[in-house]
């Protein structure tokens, strides 16, 4: 009998140091990898923070990406391939995500800083378009609302599938809440016990390349990634709701909300009502992840991404409206 423990604990013991060695060889990997594909941006600080710019000589136009809380700024890919050849995109990872270095300060006035710095290091002169998936949808709209003088030479604000601060504070405390709170410190937990490296990244359909795939799951074992996440969603609880934008507004809702569809329709148009020009448009089919995740929907987003800005409210547009023709996106990126 005790030597059947011993076999058993030997088995679990084996078990746990492949687990953690998968997770350390993963991330290795990962970080070469990303350090081999992505540029990094030096801040008057001095500290990096991990970009992937692509300006066309003959851009006309700028969209700077941001990203959805605690995902790489890879989750845009299939969104910039169907960009026309004269938009150009700037797209990162915030302070401690991916390569970019860590900081003990977060907060909206610094995420504005990092955004005003992007913009004008890579986007000076010309025409910009603002684009966030998330929490991302709503740190470039209140950019654009509250940092003095950001609306200025701005094209277009585009919220995804955005997040509304003040529905995410209200829901303190709640079901989803809790929720929310532990999966974040149970993926974290996952990520250092290296049992990320045997699951799929969220991305479940594994729908991009097999680089973006690779990369993507790597970034999503670093238990950094998932610490910075848990921070980032308590503090969003903190920020200021908002009132109105001076610039054309489109928001993009994914039609399944893996909850009450209505009620995140809801508050989603209502975000449509933050500017007198804009349009609301819903992606049959989609969800909040597959929205970016997911090619035919990524092409509808970077169509509204590249479209005209819209020059008065526009009705709810859902993928059924539209004419089963070409995209808006043009001639897309190889």
């Amino acid at each position: 009998m005790a030597s059947l423990e011993r076999q058993f604990a030997v088995g679990i013991s084996g078990l746990a140091g492949a687990s953690l060695l998968a997770g350390a060889v993963m991330r290795f990997t990962g970080r070469r990898e990303r350090a081999r594909r992505f540029m990094l941006h030096e801040r008057p600080d001095g500290s990096l923070v991990e970009v992937a710019v692509d300006i066309p000589p003959q851009a006309r136009r700028v969209v700077l990406l941001d990203n959805g809380m605690g995902m790489p700024h890879e989750y845009w890919d299939w969104v910039c391939g169907a960009l026309p050849a004269d938009m150009g995109y700037v797209r990162f990872n915030a302070p401690g995500y991916g390569l970019s270095t860590p900081s003990a300060h977060y907060g909206l006035e610094r995420h504005f800083a990092l955004l005003q710095e992007l913009r004008e290091t890579y986007a000076a002169g010309l025409p910009l378009v603002l684009a966030g998936h998330s929490l991302g949808g709503y740190f470039v709209a209140a950019y654009a609302s509250l940092h003095p003088g950001a609306a200025e030479g701005v094209r277009a604000v585009v919220m995804v599938d955005a997040t509304d601060v003040a529905h995410l504070r209200s829901s303190r405390r709640s079901e989803v809440d809790r929720w929310s709170r532990q999966s974040m410190l149970m993926e974290r937990v996952y990520a250092l016990a290296g049992l990320s490296a045997f699951r799929p990244a969220l991305n479940k359909n594994k729908t991009y390349r097999p680089d973006i795939n690779r990369s993507s799951t790597a970034f999503l074992a670093e238990p950094r990634t998932w610490a910075l996440a848990y921070r980032d969603y308590l503090d969003a609880m903190t920020y200021p709701a908002l009132a109105g934008l001076d610039v054309p507004l489109s928001v993009v809702t994914a039609e399944n909300n893996h909850g009450d569809n209505a009620a995140h329709h809801a508050v989603q148009a209502k975000m449509a009502a933050l500017s007198k020009s804009s349009r609301h448009r819903i992606v049959d089919g989609a969800d909040h992840e597959s929205l970016l995740t997911v090619q035919a929907h990524a092409e509808q987003v970077a169509e509204v991404i590249a479209g005209d800005p819209p020059t008065g409210a526009e009705r709810r547009q859902s993928a059924a409206d539209r004419p089963a023709a070409k995209t808006a996106a043009g001639a897309r990126r190889s």
